[in-house]
């Protein structure tokens, strides 16, 4: 079975859930591209790539150790992470001019970038702007928040506008069912109320009333990382009404990025899935008690094991940098980025396979 984005094969044999494990994303078969004539040349587009406006009107309200948007690669050039959104009516006009010439084309949309609710106004309008796209023909076959939910808090009715928007479902960061565990990882800004374990506990419950909640937890050395660990975690996790959780390898960066604190971090704090796959199915003909395998799925920088556990769907995913940007080095776009400085690129660096930035909308530094 396959989909748009990845090739999802159940392993029959122990030996070939091995070969999943040891190979992983390189077992991915890529797929015909798609040529599509935009912005006055021929580009060649990945099925099923996805759609980011990159969420970056204001500063985040988390400082994450393993955020990945303070990471530069050694062949970067500038972070739309440092730059702001201050423009929104020039904002929303350039989304709909670069989502002109895909109509038709189906593609996935993922929220993502810095924090989205972190600004509850810039997040409505965009929410609009995507829903006016969508009835000239923009095609969303997918639609995935990604989110810390700090936002929910102080503007509850964000979660009924993404009902209404229609969203397949919302990926919440946690990574640890021990709040102050968590705030050592996620380090949520001092006024934010999310921090605290009884305020996230009433916003899922909160949530649930309105989209598909999807426990998204970043496995590290000082928070999960044991199969123990994972398993309380889950416990917790189906407490909230949770029944939907992915525990994610920090991504491998194999020297590809600049040396900072944050490359260091992520280095020292690094889980390896190995040893938790291991653990949770050792063999098909015996796997830990309570854990059933269901599947594997191979993306073009990624893994993922898929099982159930006590009612619960559990994902464990893998990925590489290095994989993500060979795929972009071969010259079919993979995903199409709306930076916040109005270019639109097929990488996370706005001067990297750029395909437009007419009339781009002016941004400001972050102080």
């Amino acid at each position: 079975m396959t989909s748009p984005r990845n090739q999802f094969r159940v392993a029959a044999t122990s030996a070939e859930l091995a070969q999943f494990r040891r190979d992983a994303w390189r077992l991915y078969q890529p797929v015909a591209p798609v040529a599509v004539e935009a912005f006055g040349q021929t580009w060649q587009l990945r099925p099923g790539l996805t759609f980011t406006p990159f969420a970056n009107a204001v500063r985040c309200t988390a400082h994450c150790a393993f955020c990945s948007e303070e990471l530069q690669r050694y062949d970067g050039h500038q972070l739309t992470a440092k730059r702001l959104i201050d423009d929104y009516p020039a904002y929303f006009a350039r989304l709909q001019a670069v989502l002109r010439p895909f109509r038709g084309l189906p593609l996935g949309l993922s929220l993502s970038g810095l924090e989205a609710t972190a600004e509850p106004q810039w997040l409505r309008e965009l929410l609009a702007s995507l829903g006016a796209a969508e009835a000239a023909g923009s095609v969303f076959d997918e639609k995935v928040l990604y989110t810390n939910g700090s936002g929910f808090v102080l503007s509850p009715d964000l979660a009924p506008a993404l009902q209404d928007f229609g969203l397949t479902r919302l990926e919440l960061s946690r990574c640890h069912d021990d709040e102050a565990v968590n705030q050592q990882i996620m380090r949520f800004n001092r006024n934010q109320p999310m921090r605290h374990n009884a305020v996230y506990a009433a916003t899922v419950r909160t949530l649930h009333q309105h989209v598909a909640v999807k426990n998204s937890c970043i496995l590290t050395r000082e928070g999960i990382a044991s199969l123990p660990d994972v398993e309380r975690y889950l416990a917790w996790a189906a407490g909230l009404g949770v029944r939907r959780v992915v525990f994610r390898e920090l991504s491998r960066l194999e020297g590809s990025y600049l040396p900072n604190r944050f490359t260091e971090w992520i280095e020292a704090q690094r889980v390896p899935i190995e040893p938790l796959l291991a653990a949770v199915v050792p063999t098909l003909e015996e796997p830990r008690p309570g854990w059933q395998y269901a599947g594997s799925t191979f993306g073009y920088y990624y893994y993922n094991e898929h099982y159930r556990w006590q009612g619960t769907d559990v994902i464990f995913e893998t990925s590489s940098y290095p994989a993500l940007q060979a795929a972009n080095a071969t010259g079919v776009l993979q995903k199409l980025i709306l930076h916040s400085d109005g270019t639109l690129a097929g990488d996370w660096d706005p001067d990297s396979h750029v395909l437009s930035r007419l009339d781009a909308p002016a941004a400001a530094p972050q102080p």
